[in-house]
Parts: structure tokens; sequence; C-alpha cells
């Protein structure tokens, strides 16, 4: 028991520093006091490595499409993912069809385990045709990381391909059209669990006004697949003590791809 609550807090901490570096924040009083019982375990404190092996791998952050984009990102030469990229990337069924720079298909492996669902592209991600890649995606990169995966391992999408003009939510008819790529999407991938990036994209799929904190307390399924619903990365940013509970989150998604 005792080595388990070690190893959660050991990897919570691992959380911290991927987010926060070598500086650790509380909020409020923090009890460090322990039980006689643990005060008797022996506890290896891990050194600090070296500089060039403490380094953690930058997140990948593509430069801006000037001369197109790079295909591989978004299907891997999937043959399937690849045919259906082609078949809806000039989609105008509705009016943000007219207003985008580009149409954000998706990224990452037609054959993940884990598929990231936001709600729609932004400024950066219009710019250059792929999603999450402004300041969310960097903190997207390093939640990943947590979990031990890299971007090209899972796949990354939204409800919507084309952005909303600044930044509103998804309209219903806007949904109707696009929900239906979304769905081929995951029909292609099969991915072991769906992970519902925010309040707006669970609300979305799940059809249902609850809370983010209500829906991120049950178990849900879209598609017949499981489905997580967690924090966007954007709010983690702008509130960094709902990282506590974003760690408890990641830790749901890892048990799911372990079999826990």
């Amino acid at each position: 028991m005792q080595n388990d609550v070690l190893e959660d807090v050991s990897a919570f901490f691992d959380w911290y520093k991927t987010v926060y570096g070598n500086t650790v924040r509380f909020d409020g009083r923090v009890d460090l006091s322990l039980s006689a019982d643990i005060e008797k375990t022996p506890i290896a404190i891990k050194q600090q490595a070296a500089p060039q092996q403490a380094s953690v791998k930058k997140p990948y952050i593509p430069k801006k499409a000037t001369k197109g984009i790079d295909e591989l990102l978004i299907h891997q030469g999937n043959a399937e993912m690849k045919a259906f990229y082609h078949e809806i990337n000039k989609c105008a069924k509705c009016g943000l069809g007219h207003t985008r720079a580009n149409f954000v298909f998706g990224m990452g492996n037609p054959q993940a385990d884990i598929m990231f669902i936001g709600e729609a592209p932004g400024r950066d991600e219009d710019l250059q045709g792929l999603p999450f890649v402004g300041k969310a995606g960097q903190l997207l990169d390093k939640m990943l990381f947590a979990l031990r995966f890299k971007r090209e391992d899972v796949f990354i999408a939204n409800v919507l391909k084309c952005r909303p003009p600044n930044n509103r939510d998804p309209l219903p008819d806007e949904v109707m059209h696009c929900e239906p790529y979304l769905k081929k999407q995951i029909k292609l991938i099969q991915p072991k669990v769906i992970i519902a990036l925010g309040r707006i994209s669970a609300q979305v799929l799940l059809k249902t006004q609850d809370s983010l904190g209500s829906m991120r307390q049950k178990d849900h399924s879209y598609e017949n697949i499981p489905f997580i619903v967690t924090y966007h990365p954007a709010a983690l940013l702008r509130n960094p003590r709902w990282k506590a509970s974003a760690w408890i989150d990641l830790k749901k998604i890892g048990g799911f791809i372990n079999g826990q």
C-alpha cells in the first residue's frame, strides 16, 4: 500500500515537472508530516540528472504551412485515411468552409489506441492546417509525455474541421455537417478510448448540458467506445490549479490503455 502511494506521488511530481519545469507550486498550506509507519519506510530520493540527461524532448510544433501541409502528419501514409482526407478536405457544406484558411482534418496515428477530440480549430490551427499547434498544443504534448506517448502515437482531431469566427462555440448546423466526418474517422481508427478535451466538445458529442465537473465523474461512451472527459489544455493554462484534477484524468486514461 505504501509503495503504491509513493509511486503515485512520484508520478504526480513527474507530471508537475513536465508542466512547470523544476518549480513546484502549491496553493494553500501543505501538511508534510508522515505517519510513524511511513517514516520507517526508506525512500530513495532521485538525484537531479546532468542537464543533458534531464532534458525533455521538445514538443513538436510545426511551422506555418507556407508551401502546403505535410500530409504524412495527417494520415501517416494510411491509404484509407488518406483517401478520406482527400474526399472531405474541400468541404463547404456550412459557412465555415468559406471563411477558413485551412481545413483541419486532424493528425496522428490512423491506428492509435487513444483519440483526443477538441471542439474546433483556433487561429494557429487555421493557419497551419493541423490541430493543437499553439500554446495549448504544447501543453497537450506535455500531457502525452506524462502518458509516455508522443504526438505521432495518438490521433488528435476536433468536432469541427474549420475555425469558427473569433473562436466562438460551434453552431448546431456546423456540428450536424461535421460530426459524421468525426464518426468516420473513429470508425477507421477504432481507438480503445476517446478523450474529450474541454466542456464544449464533451457537451456537443454527448448531447448534454452537464458541467465539466459532472461529466468528469461519470462513465461515458461515444460510438460504443469508452469516452473520458477532461480539461482543455487552454483551460489548464488559464487556471493551473486544475492540473491536479487533470492528473487524475490522465491516470484514468492510462488505466484504460494498460487494461487496468
